[in-house]
């Protein structure tokens, strides 16, 4: 019987070579190896031709996000990456080493900085303004700020907790811009959006009386607080967006055909998470690296964690049905770890006060533009004024003939000077009028006493 044989191995022992090795450290190794392969999670065993389609991706030059682009650039799918600046020469160099590897020359890179509620309408504005409407196949967001316990509070741009701002605001601000991109799309045009969420939104705190966090204490010890609260705000705002979409009548009559799903990708070895971990310190960071063999068996890697994102985007179920769907582990989930998932009022509150806030701060942020585009305005102007004064007198000070002898001594003394020749006259040159005497300039007296003649 096997398992006699089996026992007899184990307990008497075999000719296989290093056998009492095996037999001591084989069982830790499996048990280490079940938990690494447990931990990685599920594959997408879906595919699909991505060639001809337009995907925006943010957040796509690390972690979860690098790591989807790169998937679909290699199914042939044309990338428009959304990033803070596109004058930046890590960047070029970024998106040549993508394409030269994925052999996909339409990765592309945009101005979005998802940090400014102003950066984000421009350049939805100057998605929006083209005739005839361009192709879009759908958004990937994968952009996220989480910021390292023990840090205070941080600000963007508008003023506003940088964790809501990026990983909420930001979002909420892009997608409900592109709705009128997502209504024009043909009806048989397979359309996905995929928003990024986290485990974290179990310890989230919705205040609809301070959504942003700005009047609540910042719980520096903890910050996933605030992370989670953005990730399930998100979420929230996902499935409100949704059905906004899915009641839009168009005028073929025909259907929005946008899907968006909320995907949880898992935990992974990505450089937010180890910034995370080492609290954005140098000590906290050998740590990190010390730890390092923990990490690698119960964090996914980037690859991992892009299963899900890939199977929302690949699997032909999301194209059927009502969207809105929740995905972990590269299966569609039934209900939500929050209740709010299950709460349609909620959800649709939430968007409205989103929207308003974001009215807001918009109006706020153009008056305040405004005040210092007229400030700088009249700075240029007051500066270009200084200038035509200082020019000016210049040209005056050159035409005037001089009136004095030391004031002509003085612009001769400036012109010697720029060319380095000095800036005073040597006591045994020449003067330079004609009633002056050699002997004045050496010292001689000028006025020399007249001689008395003898009398006779």
């Amino acid at each position: 019987m096997p398992i006699d044989f089996l026992g007899s191995v184990f307990l008497d022992g075999t000719d296989i070579p290093y056998w009492e090795q095996i037999k001591t450290y084989g069982p830790a190794v499996t048990l280490l190896a079940g938990i690494k392969w447990y931990m990685g999670g599920n594959n997408n065993i879906w595919d699909r031709d991505l060639h001809g389609k337009v995907y925006m991706v943010t957040g796509g030059t690390s972690g979860l996000g690098a790591r989807t682009t790169f998937e679909m650039a290699q199914k042939g799918a044309q990338i428009l990456m959304l990033v803070r600046s596109t004058e930046d020469q890590w960047l070029v160099d970024y998106i040549e080493d993508m394409r030269e590897k994925t052999n996909n020359p339409l990765i592309y890179a945009e101005e979005c900085d998802l940090a400014s509620l102003h950066s984000v309408r421009l350049f939805a504005t100057k998605w929006l303004d083209n005739s005839p409407p361009r192709r879009l196949d759908g958004v990937v967001c994968c952009a996220g700020e989480l910021i390292p316990r023990g840090k205070p509070r941080q600000i963007t741009i508008d003023g506003v907790e940088r964790q809501i701002a990026i990983n909420y605001l930001a979002h909420f601000h892009l997608l409900t811009l592109l709705a009128p991109s997502f209504k024009v799309q043909p009806a048989d045009r397979d359309v996905r959006v995929v928003i990024t969420t986290c485990s974290s939104q179990a310890m989230a705190q919705i205040d609809f009386k301070d959504l942003l966090w700005s009047e609540r204490q910042y719980p520096k010890g903890n910050p996933l607080k605030v992370y989670g609260t953005s990730k399930l705000m998100l979420g929230l705002f996902a499935k409100s967006y949704q059905r906004q979409l899915n009641v839009y009548e168009r005028k073929d009559k025909n259907p929005v055909n946008v899907k968006i799903s909320i995907v949880n990708p898992g935990l992974m070895r990505t450089q937010s998470m180890r910034r995370f971990i080492s609290m954005g310190s140098l000590l906290g960071l050998i740590c990190y690296m010390i730890l390092w063999p923990l990490w690698f068996i119960i964090f996914k890697s980037p690859f991992q964690g892009a299963q899900s994102v890939l199977f929302a985007l690949y699997a032909p179920i999301f194209a059927k049905g009502d969207g809105g769907n929740l995905v972990q582990e590269c299966r569609i989930l039934k209900e939500g770890s929050r209740r709010e998932y299950q709460s349609e009022e909620f959800q649709d509150e939430l968007f409205t006060k989103t929207e308003q806030l974001i009215t807001t701060l918009e109006k706020q942020l153009a008056i305040e533009r405004k005040k210092q585009e007229l400030k700088q305005n009249k700075d240029d102007k007051n500066k270009n004024n200084k200038k035509k004064t200082t020019e000016s007198k210049e040209k005056h000070y050159i035409n005037e003939k001089p009136k004095t002898v030391g004031e002509l001594d003085s612009r001769i003394n400036e012109l010697r000077n720029l060319i380095g020749m000095g800036q005073q006259l040597s006591s045994k040159e020449l003067p330079l009028f004609p009633d002056q005497t050699v002997d004045s300039i050496v010292g001689k007296a000028s006025n020399p006493t007249k001689r008395k003649g003898k009398k006779v």
